[in-house]
């Protein structure tokens, strides 16, 4: 893993294009996800007020479970362990297992896509996105990810 993300690092401090890419789809995704999922509750509360307890209580129970997890587990992250500089600049250490990012997007794209399609695929993109953004920014492990969508699917399907 560490050749991955030493050398993914290095590629993306040598192109700063794909750089500035990465760090904004890392960073402008969740806020495109949690824009249209409040307008997304906000017709299931209009059209269909019983559908809005499923809708919210599922990402609420993934974000919950992924931040315990998070505080018991206590994992360094990428940039930590393997000494380079995370192309966002940041300064966080440890929580990195799970990623609450990822867990909280596909468990938010999994519960409006049983309500609405067409959102729930453009919600599916941004959802991608940010998983692949996480990975190569060096935010996280590709077990962080997993994790996070085993943790999404398995609260869905409770």
């Amino acid at each position: 893993m560490r050749f991955f993300y030493t050398h993914i690092n290095k590629f993306m401090w040598n192109h700063p294009f794909i750089k500035s890419l990465t760090h904004f789809l890392s960073r402008f995704c969740p806020y495109m996800i949690a824009i249209f999922y409040i307008l997304f509750v906000l017709k299931i509360f209009l059209n269909h007020p019983l559908n809005l307890f499923i809708l919210t209580a599922e990402p609420l129970a993934v974000t919950s479970i992924t931040i315990i997890l998070r505080i018991i587990i206590n994992r360094k992250r990428p940039a930590e362990r393997y000494n380079f500089k995370p192309i966002d600049g940041s300064k966080k250490t440890g929580h990195s297992f799970p990623s609450i990012h990822v867990a909280t997007s596909v468990s938010i794209t999994l519960a409006v896509l049983r309500y609405g399609p067409n959102m729930g695929l453009l919600l599916s993109v941004l959802s991608i996105t940010i998983t692949i953004a996480r990975l190569i920014s060096g935010a996280h492990y590709i077990s962080d990810i997993i994790a996070s969508i085993i943790i999404a699917f398995i609260i869905n399907l409770i």
